[in-house]
Formats: C-alpha cells, sequence, structure tokens
C-alpha cells in the first residue's frame, strides 16, 4: 500500500494527541472502536473517551503512463467516542464525572464534548505551532470535503455517542525505492520525525520505512524508470540509462567522447 498514507495516519494520530479533552486517548487504526449489533444498536470496548483515526477508499486514476507511485484521493476518518459508562468517581465528594473531563454524565454534556473534540481535531491538524500538523499537511495536496455524521445508543440506562468525520483529499506521490530525498521534503521530515520520537514504536516504523525505499541507492536514471514505468527498451530510446549491450546494467557515469566524422575531423564531446 502507500507510504504516504501510512504517514498521513500517523502524523494525524500525533497531531492529535494531547490536544483536545480526551488529552493521549488517540487510536490508531482501531479493529472496530465502535460495533453495529444485530438490532442496529451500536457500541464499544473503549471503557474512557477516544478518538480513533484510520485511513479508507482512496481512488488513483491513471489516464496514461504506467506509474504505480501517484497516490491521487483517499478518506481520513477521525472517529470520537464517549459514554456515561466512562466516569470516574471522585473519592472526596463521591460525584461521578465523564473520566478525563469532569463534568456530569448526561446527554446533553456528552454530545457537547463530543462537538467540542471534533473542533479540536481541526484545531491541531492546521495548527502553525504544530510540527505533526504540519507534517500532515505537506503530505496533502488539498481538501475536497469533510462529512460529518453523528450516532448514539443507548442500553441499560447508559447512553453512548459517536461523531466521525471524514476529510477527502489529495495526496502527494511516495517516494521512489532508492532515490534522494530533498532537505525540506514533506516525506523526509516525517520520517526524521519518526527516527527522533520517544516512541520506539514509530522509531521502529521509521527504520522499516527507510529499509523499504532504501534511499540514497540508485543512479538518477534508475529512479527515473521506476517513477515513470518505463521499460529498459523505452529508457534507452530516451537516451537514458545503461547502453543496450550493457546486460548488468552497470554502465558508469557519462564523462566524455569523441566523434570521429570523415571530412569534419574529430570532435570531442565533455
Amino acid at each position: 500500500m502507500s507510504l504516504v498514507r501510512i504517514a498521513l495516519r500517523l502524523a494525524a494520530v500525533e497531531a492529535i494527541r494531547g490536544r483536545t479533552l480526551f488529552g493521549d486517548r488517540v487510536i490508531d487504526s482501531p479493529n472496530g472502536a465502535f460495533d453495529i449489533q444485530a438490532d442496529g444498536r451500536f457500541r464499544t470496548a473503549q471503557d474512557k473517551p477516544f478518538i480513533a483515526v484510520y485511513t479508507q477508499s482512496g481512488m488513483v486514476k491513471h489516464e496514461r503512463g504506467r506509474n504505480l507511485h501517484r497516490n491521487g484521493s483517499c478518506e481520513i476518518v477521525f472517529e470520537s467516542g464517549l459514554s456515561s459508562a466512562m466516569t470516574e468517581t471522585d473519592p472526596e465528594t463521591g460525584a461521578s464525572t465523564l473520566a478525563g473531563i469532569l463534568v456530569p454524565a448526561t446527554d446533553r454534556n456528552i454530545e457537547f464534548q463530543l462537538d467540542i473534540v471534533g473542533r479540536q481535531i481541526r484545531d491541531a491538524l492546521v495548527d502553525p505551532d504544530n510540527a505533526w500538523g504540519q507534517i500532515f499537511l505537506g503530505l496533502t495536496l488539498g481538501f475536497h470535503g469533510t462529512d460529518y455524521s453523528v450516532a448514539s445508543s443507548r442500553s441499560s440506562g447508559q447512553s453512548l455517542a459517536g461523531h466521525q468525520m471524514r476529510i477527502s483529499l489529495d495526496l502527494i506521490d511516495d517516494p521512489v525505492r532508492g532515490e534522494t530525498l530533498p532537505e525540506g521534503a514533506s516525506f523526509a521530515r516525517f520520517l526524521a520525525a519518526l527516527a527522533t520520537s520517544s516512541d520506539a514504536t514509530l522509531q521502529a516504523h521509521s527504520q522499516t520505512m527507510g529499509e523499504v525505499l532504501g534511499l540514497d541507492a540508485d543512479p538518477d536514471w534508475m529512479q527515473f524508470q521506476r517513477r515513470a514505468g518505463y521499460t529498459a527498451d523505452a529508457l534507452r530510446a530516451l537516451g537514458r540509462g545503461p547502453i543496450a549491450g550493457d546486460v548488468d546494467r552497470a554502465t558508469p557515469v557519462f564523462a566524455a567522447a569523441e566523434i570521429n566524422a570523415a571530412g569534419s575531423g574529430t570532435i570531442k564531446v565533455p
């Protein structure tokens, strides 16, 4: 799949972590943060207010050519959930409040908190002082639209509410294997942020992505061939890459040559 889609999701998770009423309770690509039951009601296994982030359907239109590094469009989804069962009790007063939020667990308060969190998510993603938010924006070419949906369920006197925000957007292209990423490029900044993170999982992701990409390993002509999806014959027809007789594809970089034309003498090509 697309490395940039992975990067977009990870950057979004880090961008909103600790920047909403739900604190650090941000889940990356959960399996069934919400489950729809047979009777149409939905439930969650989460025991505290949460935000779940994942990417969904995408589309790349290939009008012509064989470039498989384009990413086209995709949707990134932010789901936030809150239940009246997600409460904590003050040991001194005995008062029961929503976990980490300190307001009574009423339907009105639940909806209000979810609305506020939705706004905080959007603010975090475009905050100029949020390094991960800036990386998130740098991985996109633009937003198409945002869809919102709300669901709620009541069982055994307990309320559960969920809000979903789906942002459709265009992604930058994936880096080509073996290429050199320009300093300051969006994906280069993403890899650097992973590598310097205090999270061991993110550090491991950085290493894995680096191994997949094999950065700085291949000559320019090979990167060009991979980006465009050219066959070896097509590449030679364009005057790029190894000569036809070089079966090992190890032709050295062109330095100089001489052309001996009858009647014109010898011409040196630097």
